[in-house]
């Protein structure tokens, strides 16, 4: 798992020499459209014993996510407690119904759209599920796969930045009331889900199907609901949002023209069980524009005292981008830009392993960027490290440095760099950089670095070879960088 930015420290980039101040603004690039973030949890309950929590510190429960809410377009939770005062009438002996006004609290914590159908969504009745709706709807949150039949089968689509994203939500346990003469919970049937995804397909440009069920507590991808998901895809769904189990179980993805993200389980976001697997959830946040899945990330979280706190993200899978400060798997193939490398014929800094050449300050020039070794010269704070490697067989320390063009007069070097930098490409303001070892040529890692007037702020690498480049992933008209053929 990787955090979303490390500020450059003596453990990379030791004793940095300071050039000219530059401001970080980017030169523009084509922009490839618009794209929209919607992040994903899995079972939200709100009752029970998360209940004096909530009373006693509403704030508290949300602090530690509540940003990262807040910078997704589109949030969306299952709903596990109704939301009503009516009694329990469900067989079922876990109440989880809660107090309708914690939907403010969602609200506040910023939840666009909830899940219905699930086990517990009509255990105080059909009055209960239809208290849920209003108490969520007050607070202004859309709800999806609840109501009368008509309301409860019918989807619901946002529209975010020209962007048409719609939601159905179907229940696979069948515990719940069905809808039908009474409301209920939209229950899964092959032919019924197949139609409204067919028929929403020509309403949104991109379709997510929530699926409740499963084993629980199987961390392993549930094959049953591995079995709705495949269909689903089959279907045309873009994004297949699975809880259940109550347990975290694998993402995953198909890359290719028509790319999907499938969670069979994203496990617990808020509720009261116990154990670390019980409590602990994924955050599943997918890029999206009009033609589908961009790219996705997958964080973790956890709350052992229902409190929630952001663990880290994982690492990507396959071709990734470090984009909105972290890295994200992409789904379909980068559209790279030009190459930036660049031949030096005499480069008097050292012995040149690599560099490439673009306005990584973003003053609107261009400067060379050039990784090199030298004869090692140590520092007081590399003595207080003897355990560090500092020096190759050879003798020579690695470095990156930013020069002028013309003459290659120094901008700012970095005193010394610990996973030297084989390869790289110079992106709108950032860096995409795979690296090797002292005394090992073969590709180990690939990382991001972002120029920050003074120096440059460094993304934590990922492991493994491949190739930097720069593409625009997130639409906003600047390159980012990305390390394609990962191996």
């Amino acid at each position: 798992m990787r955090s979303a930015l490390l500020l450059v420290s003596a453990a990379l980039l030791v004793g940095c020499t300071d050039g000219p101040p530059s401001p970080v603004t980017a030169t523009s690039m084509a922009s490839s459209g618009t794209t929209v973030r919607i992040a994903l949890v899995g079972d939200v309950m709100t009752g029970r014993g998360v209940a004096d929590v909530l009373a006693n510190d509403p704030d508290g429960v949300f602090a530690g996510v509540r940003h990262l809410l807040a910078a997704a377009d589109l949030v969306g939770g299952n709903l596990e407690s109704p939301l009503t005062t009516r009694p329990h009438v469900s067989g079922n002996e876990n109440r989880l119904e809660a107090d309708p006004a914690t939907a403010v609290l969602l609200a506040e914590a910023g939840f666009d759209v909830l899940s219905l159908p699930n086990n517990h969504s009509t255990d105080a009745g059909a009055a209960g599920l239809l208290d849920t709706i209003t108490a969520a709807g007050n607070a202004g949150i859309a709800t999806v796969g609840g109501g009368a039949t008509e309301t409860a089968y019918a989807p619901h689509i946002e529209t975010v930045d020209g962007i048409r994203i719609g939601f159905l939500a179907y229940d696979a346990t069948g515990v719940g009331i069905p809808a039908g003469d009474e409301p209920g919970v939209a229950g899964w049937d092959e032919a019924t889900a197949s139609e409204a995804v067919a028929d929403l397909r020509l309403e949104a440009d991109v379709v997510v199907v929530s699926i409740h069920g499963g084993t629980e507590y199987l961390p392993a991808t549930d094959p049953g609901m591995a079995e709705i998901a495949s269909y689903l895809v089959e279907a045309g769904v873009d994004i297949v949002w699975g809880h259940g189990a109550h347990v975290v179980q694998p993402v995953t993805a198909t890359i290719g023209d028509r790319p999907s993200v499938v969670a069979t389980s994203l496990g617990n976001f808020l509720f009261d069980q116990s154990g670390p697997d019980r409590t602990t959830g994924y955050m599943l946040e997918v890029m999206v524009d009009t033609t589908g899945v961009v790219a996705y990330r997958v964080g973790v979280t956890e709350h052992p005292d229902r409190r929630i706190e952001f663990v880290d993200w994982l690492d990507p899978e396959g071709d990734a981008a470090w984009v909105h400060g972290s890295w994200w798997s992409l789904t379909r193939p980068a559209t790279v830009a030009p190459t930036t490398t660049t031949s030096l014929d005499q480069f008097r800094h050292g012995d040149l392993a690599a560099a490439a050449e673009g306005d990584v300050d973003g003053d609107g020039s261009r400067e060379v960027v050039a990784s090199f070794r030298r004869p090692h010269r140590s520092t007081p704070f590399m003595d207080t490290h003897p355990e560090v490697q500092w020096a190759d067989g050879q003798g020579r320390s690695a470095h990156v440095g930013v020069y002028t063009p013309d003459d290659l007069a120094e901008i700012w070097v970095a005193g010394s760099v610990l996973m030297p930098v084989a390869t790289l490409e110079v992106c709108d303001g950032t860096l995409a950089v795979v690296h090797d070892r002292l005394d090992d040529s073969t590709p180990v890692a690939g990382g991001a670095w972002a120029w920050n007037g003074f120096g440059f702020d460094t993304a934590l690498t990922i492991p493994g070879g491949g190739t930097p480049a720069c593409a625009d992933i997130d639409g906003d008209g600047r390159s980012d960088p990305v390390i394609i053929d990962r191996r």
